[in-house]
């Protein structure tokens, strides 16, 4: 029976100060595996765990169901049903929506097993495990707060329950349909339990193409780090991600999410991108947190543009009349425009402040004009301004053509903008549209749907 671990955590001597300042308080005597009587929270784990699921959660303390030779805490009683909640919102739910529970039930792992700490042993500390595709054990669960950030997401060297948990399942999946052939080749930089070493930094890492210091582990760990990153940290996290990193680098973090793509189509006819959207609309929803606002995606690089409709729903109503007297003036110079147009990055890997107005006729002639935005990520704001413009025909276009264009290039440069999700204009849109808000009057002014990559 092999067991996959997660996470190992250097730093013993920090690990251990945590536990002085907080004591357990955990009543041991409740968790008498052979004298405990069923209560309510025992009910709620079997109505909605183990009735529609066959997955028995274990939260009474069994030494034995972890690694007798580390060690580890019981989980304190209050926040199994807060993490258990999330594991449903956040894991099984998503999987459910995209497939069905055919698919699902035979493949899902019939205990989760909870603990309060981590496994300690050494300079070492184990997050999470699973046990032949049976079993998958979630550690730290007595530091879980849902309103916490920190505790929902994890940090980028510190993997939080969720993303654990996705990534264990990654391996119950390879388990049933092994990584594909050929994935170790694209990083070839393994080094087995030396990835714990100081040699190993994240920015070593990054630099050879894995997503995670863990992920130099082996091909199984790249492979289930990559998988459980873009689906809980999420595509704009790694999309910042793969900004920062050298081209080669890039190149080999695209090709893996290639891979990732792929294999849960080619293997078990799952949309993984269907799948990527539940899990952090499932997030956003369950955890009463902010998990990311589109100034700090936008700074970080995660979008590549934005393609805004004049005829969209709920279009802001200022942006449309800009746009209408812009194209009543190139019409009558015998250029009338495609309804939507493209604000783009120049180059979103050297910066987040140079972009592109790209505007389009029926015809297929292109105007372009760069602009120059000033970004304050603390105040959530944009600021337009006419920048020098390139050599390309567009551009010639674009200044022969700037007169009439004047109403919409006004527009967008004479306004400072506030980036927000407009779900509560447009359902459904998080994470798809962005919001420019005028702030002179906190009005909606223009809508457009995100680009990556």
């Amino acid at each position: 029976m092999k067991k996959i671990f997660l996470f190992l955590v250097l730093l013993i001597v920090t690990l251990v100060s945590c536990k002085k300042e907080k004591p357990l308080n955990v009543d041991i005597t409740k968790s008498n595996l052979d004298t405990y009587t069923k209560g309510k929270l025992d009910k709620w784990l079997d109505d909605n765990f183990l009735n529609p699921y066959n997955i028995e959660v274990l939260y009474r303390f069994d030494r034995f169901q972890a690694s007798i030779d580390k060690e580890i805490a019981p989980v304190l009683e209050d926040n199994v049903q807060p993490i258990m909640e999330g594991v449903s919102a956040v894991f099984i739910k998503p999987y459910l929506e995209i497939t069905n529970k055919a698919f699902l039930l035979p493949i899902l792992p019939k205990e989760i097993a909870l603990f309060g700490t981590g496994e300690y042993s050494d300079e070492q500390i184990t997050l999470g495990t699973a046990d032949a595709g049976r079993q998958i054990n979630l550690y730290e669960v007595n530091q879980y707060d849902r309103n916490s950030y920190t505790s929902v997401m994890g940090t980028p060297g510190r993997p939080a329950a969720f993303h654990t948990m996705h990534h264990e399942f990654t391996h119950i999946l390879n388990q049933n349909i092994p990584v594909p052939p050929g994935y170790e080749e694209i990083s070839s930089n393994y080094i087995g339990s030396a990835w714990v070493g100081a040699g190993n930094s994240a920015a070593t890492a990054k630099g050879l193409g894995f997503i995670t210091r863990y992920a130099r582990n082996n091909k199984n760990e790249d492979f289930a780090e990559m998988t459980s990153t873009l689906l809980v940290e999420g595509q704009d996290f790694f999309e910042a991600y793969v900004v920062s990193a050298d081209a080669v680098a890039a190149a080999k973090l695209r090709k893996k999410e290639q891979v990732v793509v792929d294999y849960f189509k080619t293997a078990f006819g799952i949309d993984f991108r269907a799948l990527q959207a539940k899990v952090r609309l499932a997030i956003e929803t369950y955890a009463p947190v902010t998990i990311s606002r589109p100034i700090e995606n936008f700074n970080a690089g995660s979008y590549t543009g934005f393609l805004v409709d004049k005829n969209a729903a709920s279009q802001g109503a200022a942006y449309v009349t800009a746009f209408n007297s812009a194209n009543a003036l190139t019409t009558a110079g015998g250029y009338p425009l495609q309804n939507t147009v493209e604000l783009s990055f120049l180059n979103r890997v050297t910066n987040r402040t140079d972009m592109v107005l790209k505007v389009r006729t029926n015809t297929a002639v292109e105007f372009w004009y760069n602009l120059k935005a000033t970004v304050s990520v603390p105040g959530n704001t944009i600021k337009y301004a006419l920048a020098a413009q390139g050599t390309a025909t567009q551009y010639a276009n674009g200044t022969a053509f700037q007169t009439r264009f004047k109403p919409l290039l006004d527009y967008l440069t004479t306004k400072t903008f506030a980036l927000n999700w407009i779900d509560n204009i447009v359902p459904n849109s998080r994470n798809i549209s962005v919001g420019f808000f005028d702030t002179s009057n906190s009005q909606l002014g223009f809508y457009g749907t995100i680009t990556r990559n």
